[in-house]
């Protein structure tokens, strides 16, 4: 049985509403509700709210910031979903899928910094993977923007790559 989310309101820290769960049997009432965004969608504007908030080694709190899995870990605990807290723990929830299946709301994992260490070290979520931009993926970054950014999987991104996991 498949799981589906419904937010309802926006995330702010005044209103902490959690998504309720819905299950694929109810799927058919989320498909025609006015705003006909998926799950994986909902994830996605949800996350991109945080775009601009600071990078803070071992926080997972907007308030305070976010390293890489704190930022994954917030997003999808705010939709019910429970992962690791760890980048490498995260590498091991969910079913490996393919680069070219990847999609919306799926957990992208890569190497640290030194991509000859074949060791999960950074995670974001995957936003969009087209044929003609290819993918995109949302992270908190301790690089050059030290927040919450937007990132093309290309140059150092696209050769620390390791896989890619889905848990919705």
């Amino acid at each position: 049985m498949g799981l589906f989310f419904e937010y309802h309101q926006p995330w702010t820290t005044k209103n902490r509403t959690k998504p309720s769960l819905i299950t694929s049997q109810n799927a058919a009432i989320l498909e025609t509700k006015e705003s006909n965004r998926s799950a994986e969608d909902d994830l996605i504007v949800f996350a991109r709210k945080f775009l601009g908030v600071k990078y803070q080694y071992g926080q997972a709190d907007p308030k305070r910031g976010f390293d890489c899995s704190g930022f994954v870990y917030f997003v999808f605990k705010e939709f019910g979903i429970s992962l690791p807290r760890s980048s490498s723990g995260m590498g091991q929830a969910g079913a490996d899928i393919s680069l070219e299946e990847a999609k919306a709301g799926d957990i992208i994992l890569f190497t640290g910094t030194n991509p000859a260490n074949r060791r999960i070290g950074h995670v974001g979520i995957v936003l969009t993977n087209t044929d003609s931009q290819g993918l995109r993926f949302i992270h908190a970054s301790s690089g050059k923007a030290q927040a919450v950014t937007e990132t093309n999987l290309e140059g150092s991104y696209q050769r620390r790559f390791m896989k890619i996991v889905r848990v919705l």
